[in-house]
């Protein structure tokens, strides 16, 4: 590595990300690909062009079993100090040349984000492939280079956190009920859920229910809902002996073929397929959410290695 603050970075294929949390700050550029991931089991998607972050403390990981083709660029970076669990702000090494005004400013805004993804900027998506590359060399003009670039892009990400995420320093009462409606909708798939049903639920107006739900979960309301019932499927088909027709009823599908059609989509298998294969994956599983991996810094370096990486 150029520099001791850079834990690890890449341009890779990701293939699966089991719940974990790092020991630092992680940006990535989806380049290609469409991911299903979550921060705190809460979803986000990310699109071509989407960047993401994650804090030391927060659990994130995939909700796919298997991933879609995808392109990432990701640098992952130590802060000023180990942070193992929430705090107001956090503070950048010093290497990185912040003003403490900067610091203070970057440091809240991390940590009072309402989500994790979104849509980059143009100089996000400029950036990351020659901070990857430079952050690869042996030269010492590279290795400034490459703090300058990481300096700059840590600096474009919050704009971007800035500008697309600003919830109301008071938070409205129709931001409260959908908020509480999403936290609730998981034990509640079964219902036959339309979009006018679920603003009527909240009692907001049909369009206000769509932008508050893409903008508090990173889903529209039909996918998000899509998102709960194929979670809660996978889980009635790794703890249960139920008929797919069973599932399918409980979990509010149309039919058990519309379940077939959802798994083959979504994790490239079919539900008997998956449910057979269940228990190879059941180290991934059983780690879950709670129980996160918490990777070190060796750890990090070795995965690296192993993801397979792309060209340019």
């Amino acid at each position: 590595m150029p520099f001791e603050e850079i834990i690890s970075y890449g341009h890779i294929e990701n293939q699966l990300m089991h719940p974990h949390r790092n020991r630092g700050m992680e940006l990535v550029l989806v380049e290609r690909g469409h991911l299903e991931w979550a921060v705190e089991s809460r979803p986000e998607v990310l699109i071509p062009g989407s960047v993401f972050f994650t804090l030391p403390w927060q659990v994130h990981g995939s909700l796919s079993i298997c991933e879609p083709k995808n392109r990432i660029y990701y640098v992952l970076f130590e802060l000023a100090k180990p942070y193992d669990k929430p705090v107001d702000a956090v503070r950048f090494p010093k290497a990185f040349g912040f003003t403490s005004t900067e610091e203070k400013t970057l440091g809240r805004l991390f940590c009072g984000a309402f989500r994790h993804a979104w849509p980059s900027s143009e100089t996000v998506r400029l950036l990351f492939p020659p901070l990857v590359r430079l952050l690869g060399s042996e030269s010492d003009l590279d290795t400034s280079a490459a703090v300058s670039l990481l300096r700059a892009l840590i600096l474009e990400v919050a704009r971007v956190v800035a500008g697309r995420d600003r919830p109301p320093v008071a938070e409205y009462p129709s931001v409260k009920r959908v908020r509480a409606f999403l936290r609730e909708l998981g034990g509640r798939i079964d219902e036959p859920w339309t979009l006018n049903g679920m603003a009527e639920a909240c009692g907001v107006r049909r369009t206000q229910f769509a932008k508050l739900c893409q903008r508090l979960s990173g889903y529209p309301p039909t996918h998000y809902l899509g998102r709960l019932r194929f979670e809660k499927a996978c889980e009635l088909l790794r703890e249960t002996a139920l008929s797919i027709t069973d599932i399918a009823y409980r979990c509010g599908y149309q039919s058990s073929q519309y379940v077939a059609e959802r798994f083959k989509k979504t994790a490239r298998l079919s539900p008997s397929d998956y449910r057979k294969l269940s228990p190879q994956l059941e180290a991934i599983l059983s780690a879950g959410w709670e129980n996160p991996e918490w990777r070190t810094r060796e750890e990090e370096r070795l995965r690296s290695h192993i993801l397979p990486s792309v060209d340019p």
